[in-house]
Formats: C-alpha cells, sequence, structure tokens
C-alpha cells in the first residue's frame, strides 16, 4: 500500500488530463491524475446521456497486457525511476516493474489507498478504460456515488466547452446493473404496465407524474424519445406506441423462450447452462419474473424476501438500486 499512496497522483487542469487539449483521442497519452468538474456528461453505446455535477474525475489507465479480472482491473503508471511522473509510453520490456518506468497496481487498491486523500465530491467518475468488464468492489469507508465504464473510455470536448465521457456503459459502483441496463428494464417494466388493463394490474401515467411516482419521469422521457410512447395531449397521458408493442413483443418472446426451456429446472442448472451460451444470466432472470408477473406487485415481492425496512413506494424501489441487488445475489 506504501508504494501505491508514494504514486505522483496530483491534479491537473481538466482539458490537460483527459487529453482535450489535442485533437482527436491520443492512444498514446499516459497522462493520469484528478480533476474536479461543476458538470460533465457520461453517455452510453446507446446514447443514453446522464448530467453529473460536482463530479471528481480520477483519470487512470488499463494495463495494455493486463490480466482479464472479474473484479478488479490492473492499472499502469508511468513514472520516472524516482517515482516521478514520466510522460511517454513506456518500453515493453519495462512493463510490470516497481522501480521501472511502469508501475503495475491494482484498481482496487488504488482507490482504497487514494480516496480518502483526494477532495469529497458527490460523485466520482473513474476514466479509465475497463476492457474485461471488471465490477470493481466498494472501497471502504466511501459514501460519494462512484461511476466506471465497462470497456473502453474516451473524453470528447463538445461545443460549448462540455465535456463529455464515453463508454460501452456505465457502471455505479455497488450497483448490479450499469445505468444503461437499468433503463432498458425499467422502461420494460413500465411498458408492460401501459399495456395492462386497470383492472389487471396496468398503470396510466399521467404526463405531470404525482410525487409518489417522480423517479419514473427520466425513464418516460426516454420512452419517449426512442418513440416507444407517446403523450396523448388531450388525456395529459402516455400511451404505447406500435414501436412500443413490438419492441414489448420481442422481449416476450424473448421471455417465453426461456421459460418454455426451463420451466422444470433447477436454477443452479439453468445458470450454468445459460452461461455455456456466454448469455446475459442477470437479463434472463429479469425477463422471468417480469413476464411472470413476480415484479407486478413490488411491496409484495419485498415481503415474501422478508427484506426490511419495506420500501411502499414502488417507483422508488424499481429505480433504486435495492431491488436489483436483491436480483443479482440469487445469481452469486
Amino acid at each position: 500500500m506504501s508504494g501505491i499512496a508514494a504514486l505522483p497522483f496530483l491534479e491537473r487542469p481538466a482539458h490537460e488530463l483527459l487529453a482535450l487539449d489535442r485533437e482527436g483521442p491520443d492512444p498514446d497519452f499516459d497522462g493520469y491524475g484528478w480533476a474536479t468538474l461543476d458538470r460533465l456528461w457520461l453517455t452510453g453505446e446507446h446514447g443514453w446521456s446522464r448530467r453529473v455535477d460536482d463530479a471528481l474525475v480520477i483519470a487512470v489507465h488499463a494495463a495494455d497486457d493486463g490480466a482479464a479480472l472479474a473484479d478488479d482491473v490492473e492499472l499502469d503508471f508511468a513514472v520516472d525511476g524516482q517515482g516521478r511522473y514520466a510522460a511517454g509510453r513506456a518500453a515493453e520490456g519495462q512493463r510490470g516493474s516497481i522501480d521501472g518506468v511502469l508501475k503495475r497496481v491494482s484498481a482496487n487498491a488504488f482507490l482504497a489507498a487514494w480516496l480518502p486523500r483526494l477532495p469529497a465530491a458527490r460523485t466520482i467518475v473513474l476514466a479509465m478504460c475497463n476492457p474485461h468488464r471488471a465490477r470493481l468492489a466498494p472501497p471502504p469507508g466511501t459514501t460519494a456515488t462512484i461511476r466506471y465504464p465497462a470497456g473502453d473510455a474516451f473524453a470528447w470536448l463538445d461545443p460549448g466547452d462540455r465535456i463529455r465521457l464515453t463508454a460501452e456503459a456505465w457502471r455505479t459502483l455497488d450497483a448490479a446493473i450499469s445505468d444503461e441496463e437499468k433503463q432498458t428494464y425499467v422502461g420494460l417494466y413500465i411498458l408492460k404496465k401501459l399495456d395492462l388493463r386497470p383492472e389487471d394490474g396496468g398503470i396510466r401515467f399521467q404526463v405531470v407524474l404525482p410525487s409518489e411516482q417522480s423517479p419514473l419521469d427520466e425513464y418516460l422521457q426516454q420512452l419517449a424519445v426512442e418513440d416507444k410512447i407517446a403523450i396523448n395531449q388531450k388525456k395529459g397521458i402516455y400511451e404505447i406506441t406500435k414501436k412500443g408493442l413490438a419492441y414489448l413483443g420481442e422481449n416476450i418472446d424473448e421471455a417465453t423462450d426461456l421459460i418454455d426451456e426451463f420451466d422444470e429446472d433447477e436454477l443452479a442448472d439453468v445458470l450454468v447452462e445459460l452461461r455455456s451460451r456466454n448469455l446475459d444470466v442477470f437479463r434472463a432472470r429479469f425477463l422471468w419474473g417480469w413476464y411472470d408477473g413476480e415484479f407486478d406487485d413490488l411491496v409484495l415481492f419485498q415481503e415474501r424476501r422478508g427484506s426490511q425496512p419495506i420500501e411502499r413506494m414502488w417507483a422508488f424501489y424499481l429505480t433504486g438500486d435495492d431491488f436489483w441487488r436483491e436480483l443479482a445475489r440469487e445469481l452469486e
């Protein structure tokens, strides 16, 4: 740990830190450090952009030849012989040497050592590549929301001096799924409620939501952007579109195929088989419960599992983290 704490990890201007002071992404850029930003944007492959305010940005580099770890990322820090920051790429033969040009450390160990030494912020954003899509461990004693990428990450400077970081997806540390995955699943939950009749558990969502449904607003707006729902101006409610019905049907077909094939199998056997096919087991678990009606009443879902305390406002439970962590625990 003392070697990690001795790294020359310093505050740098944001544009320099993220290589925004040059033309286009620079694969040979070895800069690292931290910066505070009043505002930046995070965008995944599906184009859903999230604004982040009061952010501490930590820029580090995943090792080009790092091990494919499920729960960690190997980082390389370019330093000179005295441990000072060294500009430029290190020679291949010096990779991993503690006293050489590159120092290799674990991302989890780095965060544990350095987060207590950095300024407090509402949100911490890790600007780094995560080529093997590892799920990092929560650093001890950290209460800030930490967002980090899955896949490669790039920084862009948009008009108006807007800083945007892109990745395949953005995850929240200690959350079971990424923001993009949650958008997909909450969207499906909403579409099912819109498609059902009120007497069967359907809901008519008002354009101006009541306070107990307010967490759903950004998800409804994204569904509208994707033309899966539209506003009925006369009634002041959201309605599902033809495109939304088609999308709903595709996911129902996927869910029924799963149930038809695995309905009589034990969960452990199902997980082994799905993983052998390189399929997303979390998606399969969600689609099963979503189609089968297990999630229709989320208060009852909590009561059946003995959750304490029970979140009575189902929209807050659906859009928070506890529901998704509960599903993820079944898959461990």
